[in-house]
């Protein structure tokens, strides 16, 4: 018996098959498939492409996929599941599919599906928690127009707002000035304006947030304080959710997902120092490096097969191996 699960979002795609066992048997990596940063074509075919990867090793003539649980960005509307469950995910892989938004998948992969809330940071952002009964919410994830708070669309948008207010004598001086113009190779911060405006999606400008991590690390005072502020924002995310399904002083557990977390500390110590104020029984798990972990145990968890902490543990570290020999 088999259980396959996808993480996928608006940078990549991650698929990993695993047994009863909790052994890791494959992992696949591709491209986006969140239709809402690339064509629907496009997701589907990575959705495939990483699933093929992680089946490649696999008969699946004599083994069958019982379950394939789905973690899909841009998930959010009805409209958003018919076109995931119709044109994205494929209907054949498994004997059944479960398709949700990718932050509810991090959700598992932090809390094993018990009460509490993650915050994912990764080219958008978005929150989710579920308490003891049952009640769910989400805040953030309203996309780079209208949202995205914290995330690293947002981080290098700030970034280059700041960039030019010094350039203008606006703002006050930051290395990320210089950084950006070796970053688009120009002489003149001016002619990144083309650039950015016609040449780069949004994705790419998301990718621009390790120029701000960089600067930050080399103590700019601007770049620190953009990171603090998505900190602070990611932690206001957490916290609507607190306010709407958990009593006041309940214990609440927080995790975290998304590249924002992993790149650096000042994301996330802010993260938790923001929560904190406002929820000091709240614990903290630290950044999950693998959100596609949540995708299987909410497969386990279907098929009535519980996963504790050691069985967690021994899917990551098999999941890790079979990430290192990609």
């Amino acid at each position: 018996m088999l259980i396959l699960g996808v993480d996928g979002g608006a940078t990549k795609t991650m698929c990993a098959v695993s047994d009863e066992r909790f052994n890791v048997l494959g992992v696949g990596v591709a491209g986006p498939c969140n239709y809402n940063v690339v064509s629907v074509e496009e997701a589907g075919r990575n959705v495939r492409l990483a699933i093929k990867q992680a089946c490649s090793n696999i008969d699946l003539k004599k083994e069958s996929i019982k379950i394939g649980c789905f973690g899909i960005g841009g998930l959010t509307t009805d409209r958003d599941y018919e076109i995931i469950s119709r044109q994205i995910v494929p209907s054949d892989i498994a004997e059944k599919r479960i398709i949700v938004n990718d932050v509810i998948v991090a959700f598992y992969a932090a809390t094993n599906g018990e009460p509490g809330i993650v915050v994912v940071a990764g080219t958008g952002s978005i929150a989710y928690g579920l308490n003891s009964r049952g009640e769910s919410a989400i805040s953030s994830g309203w996309g780079w127009l209208m949202g995205d708070e914290g995330s690293a669309f947002d981080i290098a948008r700030q970034a280059l707002i700041a960039a030019a207010k010094a350039y203008d004598g606006r703002g006050e001086r930051t290395i990320l000035l210089k950084m950006f113009k070796e970053e688009f190779k120009v002489d003149d911060f001016k002619d990144i304006v083309p650039k950015v405006y016609h040449e780069v999606t949004s994705t790419k400008i998301a990718s621009l947030s390790k120029v701000v991590f960089s600067a930050a690390e080399l103590g700019d005072k601007v770049a620190i304080r953009i990171l603090e502020r998505a900190g602070e924002e990611l932690g206001e995310a957490a916290l609507a959710i607190a306010k709407k399904i958990f009593a006041e002083d309940e214990p609440i557990i927080i995790g975290a997902s998304g590249g924002v977390f992993k790149a650096g500390k000042i994301v996330w110590l802010s993260f938790k120092r923001y929560v904190s104020n406002f929820l000091p029984e709240a614990s903290f798990i630290p950044p999950i490096a693998y959100p596609v972990v949540g995708a299987l145990i909410m497969g386990y968890r279907n098929l009535g097969i519980n996963v504790n902490e050691r069985g967690k543990n021994i899917l990551l570290q098999n999941l890790e191996r079979e990430i290192t020999n990609l």
